[in-house]
């Protein structure tokens, strides 16, 4: 299922260095020469809220955003995060070694004006050329068929009422401006060659909502060839691509030199655990953060914590964002890198064994129609085009709880003209899977009995149980039952015995009661209480 006209604005591509510029870097844009790693604000930015203690509910989320975010090291995208919309798509970036951006004086690329029709392969793939048409039809054409995909069209979950479409996710550290793909190592920010004696150590929860119209980029006059072939824009390496629209949660703190021992994640954690008031949070747009509640249990990988599925909605999104893309896409024959959406793909609640299915819309970035080939399966999408790609997953494993699994798949891209002079031949396009998983039922059976006598311990016949995190209860049910009464039922002659589930669902409530008598006879209450749970991440 492909055509233009499902096409939407460049979303992040996966696979690259991550790397977000901000406060600093956004206001020096028009300046040459600004440090490799932009200095953190001196005062706190507005919104920000000093925690109590960092003991409110702001500050427990952030320990289990801690958490949260070892799910995400396999997503990455290079965006400037700017809430002011004050920077110029097409200005041109300079990356260091390091994969920090800084700006250059010259524009590289322009937003290609859509047109009518689809340009040719050969056509488009001239530098400089008139722009080739994006996904979006001009005035008065004809819709193709499908041309609105739904979100339940493109295998995501439909958003709920105030909610929006996500194409991106992210939970993660940042260390000044730059966001980090993993944990990154504290003293190396400082004895890298910067300049600076303090680091603002960031955790952010981002997410950025789907594009509702295509945005392609055609190079300027500043782009001439490049010896050797490609193209170069002055010092650029990369260049700024189209806003993103999305909302964002940041817990902050400064770091000194002195205090940069160890990893990022570990000095944060310390913090919050202590109760340090320097934590503070800040937040742009509405983002809603729901299923990071984390509850201890046994046989989880590393001996950790469960958890739900996590749900990053944004209830108000606000432009937060712009993409940045490599000169080299705007170069004459590129085979830019298509982009993919929503990031990561996440397949929701998945018992092992059970198989979860869950579809992607690729666009393709390049002037020329492209193969897609993933797995046994190959789609075709036309220039500035879009198509559906289905990931599938059966998770493994044996832990009686919410455990987020997370793994990588490749899809290789290729010029549907194999005799096209592309550059680079083919690609191969890194996709982060992420799924909720855990053991289909978690059941429990356990012989439960008073002892015998003219008044027996009804209490010893009570016990409550709760399900796992993570599960719901499913069945609550005594077996094997047998009382004192003369016929042996244990609801008869006094005798009464009960399995309910608890009031909110997690649990099963087992009770026996029965006679007493302090002159004759014998009595007594035995069972096997039994209780299935079923998964029910939320």
């Amino acid at each position: 299922m492909s055509g233009a006209g499902r096409a939407r604005p460049g979303r992040a591509a996966p696979a690259r260095a991550g790397a977000l510029v901000v406060g600093a870097l956004a206001s020096a844009l028009g300046c040459p020469g600004p440090p490799e790693v932009p200095a953190p604000p001196s005062r706190r930015p507005d919104g920000a809220a000093v925690l109590p203690a960092c003991k409110g509910s702001g500050c427990s989320q952030a320990g289990a955003l801690l958490e949260a975010a070892r799910a995400f090291s396999d997503v990455r995208h290079d965006y400037l995060l700017d809430t002011s919309s004050a920077m110029v798509p097409g200005r041109g970036l300079s990356r260091s070694a390091a994969g920090v951006f800084s700006p250059v004086g010259v524009a590289c690329a322009q937003p290609k004006a859509a047109t009518g029709a689809l340009a040719t392969a050969g056509a488009a793939a001239v530098a400089g050329a008139t722009a080739a048409p994006g996904a979006t039809a001009a005035p008065g054409a004809t819709p193709a068929p499908g041309a609105t995909a739904s979100a339940a069209a493109q295998g995501r979950p439909a958003p709920g009422e105030g909610e929006r479409a996500i194409d991106f996710r992210y939970v993660g550290i940042a260390v000044d401006s730059v966001l980090v793909g993993a944990d990154v190592d504290l003293p190396a920010y400082f004895s890298a060659g910067g300049t600076l004696d303090k680091r603002r150590l960031r955790l952010v929860a981002m997410a950025l909502v789907a594009d509702e119209d295509p945005q392609f980029f055609e190079p300027t006059e500043s782009v001439v060839p490049a010896p050797g072939g490609g193209c170069a824009c002055g010092r650029a390496t990369h260049f700024i691509g189209a806003v993103k629209r999305g909302a964002m949660v940041a817990y902050e703190t400064d770091v000194t030199a002195g205090e940069a021992h160890g990893t990022a994640i570990g000095l944060f954690k310390a913090r919050i655990e202590a109760g340090d008031r320097r934590v503070t949070m800040t937040s742009v747009g509405e983002l809603a953060v729901e299923g990071v509640e984390g509850a201890p249990v046994a046989g989880a990988k590393g001996g950790g914590q469960a958890f739900g599925a996590l749900r990053l909605d944004v209830k108000k999104a606000v432009p937060l964002a712009y993409a940045i893309y490599p000169v080299a896409d705007v170069c004459r024959f590129s085979l830019a890198e298509p982009e993919i959406a929503p990031q990561p793909v996440d397949l929701g609640v998945v018992p092992y064994g059970a198989t979860g299915t869950a579809q992607a819309l690729i666009t393709n970035r390049a002037q020329v129609d492209i193969r897609v080939t993933h797995g046994e399966r190959t789609v075709e999408v036309p220039a500035h085009g879009s198509a559906e790609l289905t990931f599938s997953w059966a998770p493994e494993g044996a832990t009686a709880g919410c455990e987020r699994q997370t793994r990588r798949e490749t899809f290789v891209v290729q010029p549907k003209d194999a005799a096209s002079p592309v550059v680079p031949r083919e690609r191969a396009v890194v996709v982060p899977l992420q799924v909720t998983t855990g053991m289909p039922t978690f059941s429990k059976h356990e012989p439960i009995a008073t002892e015998t006598g003219r008044s027996p311990d009804y209490g010893r016949a009570s016990v409550d149980w709760t399900c796992p995190a993570g599960y719901v209860v499913e069945q609550c049910e005594p077996q094997l039952s047998s009382c004192l009464s003369s016929t042996g039922s244990c609801n008869a002659e006094g005798y009464r015995l009960t399995a309910e589930a608890s009031a909110d669902g997690r649990g099963c409530a087992f009770r026996c009661t029965g006679p007493s008598s302090s002159i004759w006879g014998d009595h007594g209450c035995a069972y096997t209480a039994a209780m299935v749970c079923r998964l029910g991440c939320k």
